[in-house]
């Protein structure tokens, strides 16, 4: 099945516009039928869609994400494979990336910084002290929500993320040796494939 606008995904979602489009797949911007609210619907698709390691990556991500219920992580409401396309489902978010931010201003001033690292921090804790590592934290991975009178951050993309929590089955684990992240803002340890980084290596 194709992709696109008025297409319902697995009877829950239907599909308004497309969002944005990368190598492995889009993101659409939906309503959720049963709920009536809108909400991003993101993919993989093509001959990605059938490599097991981008289904474990799929589910990962949703899996730590809503296992954090944390207001400065993305809210996941479902995840599912659809036509063969992995797909989750998730609050919509009215924004934009800290990369996209410091691309346009060429800073952020100090203040500001150091309040959207304040709450970058407190997710984060939550997550170490569940024994979730992110493992790629980035500026692409922080995005920037208004509410109302105040800005709030939220933390992206759990997709290679690793638990030490054996109540928490995401996944995540990796070879000695074997190197998951962004080189640029990847810990020492992680570059490393070091197989027992932990908490550390995300406040790199």
């Amino acid at each position: 099945m194709q992709l696109a606008e008025n297409v319902v995904v697995a009877g829950k979602f239907r599909l308004n516009h497309l969002l944005g489009r990368g190598g492995m797949g889009s993101v659409w911007h939906a309503t959720h039928l049963a709920l009536d609210i809108p909400c991003a619907v993101k993919f993989i698709e093509g001959d990605f869609a059938a490599v097991p390691e981008m289904q474990a990556r799929f589910q990962r991500e949703a899996k730590a994400a809503a296992a954090l219920r944390s207001p400065n992580v993305v809210q996941i409401l479902d995840h599912d494979i659809w036509e063969g396309m992995p797909f989750i489902a998730m609050e919509l978010l009215d924004g934009e990336e800290l990369s996209k931010r410091i691309g346009k201003a060429g800073y952020i001033p100090p203040g500001e910084m150091n309040a959207i690292m304040s709450q970058v921090c407190r997710a984060l804790g939550k997550a170490h002290q569940q024994g979730i590592v992110h493992r790629d934290l980035k500026p692409d991975n922080l995005f920037l929500v208004r509410d109302e009178d105040r800005e709030i951050v939220k933390i992206l993309d759990f997709g290679i993320a690793k638990s030490k929590n054996p109540n928490l089955d995401i996944g995540g684990n990796t070879k000695t040796g074997a190197m998951l992240g962004t080189p640029y803002y990847m810990s020492p340890e992680q570059a490393q494939g070091n197989k027992s980084i932990d908490g550390r290596a995300d406040l790199w």
